[in-house]
């Protein structure tokens, strides 16, 4: 009875490790330091699970509240990754007003040689309206992304 307790047991641990793994994605420049992590299920629909990211932006002239973000699973609001490409659309709005909001994209590809290796950019767009009634300023950022997947 004890050998089939552990060799279910086993057998269960074995099938987790196998349905699901991880993907993180990090850039680093002048203008953002980013970098998002999230478990991804296998299987129908791939879907990502404990989501989460972190965004400074470095560069001159973003609002205040918008210089460090956080991000949680609700923030994800488009995924994509299927082998060939890997795709994520990161969105979140300043909870007060005036209103004000950051959209991360990020597109990548596998290295050649490497299915776990992905290169490819970031853009982000920072929408920020500085007080009420004025006119809402728009400024995009972009640079490149390294991930990995697993």
């Amino acid at each position: 009875m004890r050998i089939l307790l552990a060799t279910l047991l086993l057998t269960f641990v074995t099938w987790s490790a196998h349905a699901s793994g991880g993907m993180n994605c990090e850039a680093s420049d002048k203008s953002v330091r980013l970098t998002v992590d999230a478990g991804i299920s296998r299987g129908l629909g791939a879907s990502f699970f404990s989501f989460k990211g972190e965004l400074d932006i470095l560069a001159p002239g973003a609002p205040k509240d918008f210089r460090k973000v956080t991000f949680g699973r609700d923030h994800l609001t488009h995924h994509w990754l299927d082998g060939r490409n890997l795709k994520l659309r990161i969105y979140r709005e300043r909870p007060d007003e005036p209103h004000g909001s950051v959209e991360i994209v990020i597109e990548a590809w596998p290295r050649k040689d490497e299915a776990f290796d992905y290169r490819g950019g970031y853009a982000l767009t920072i929408f920020d309206i500085p007080k009420p009634g004025a006119e809402g300023k728009m400024t995009t950022l972009k640079g490149r992304i390294t991930c990995s997947a697993e």
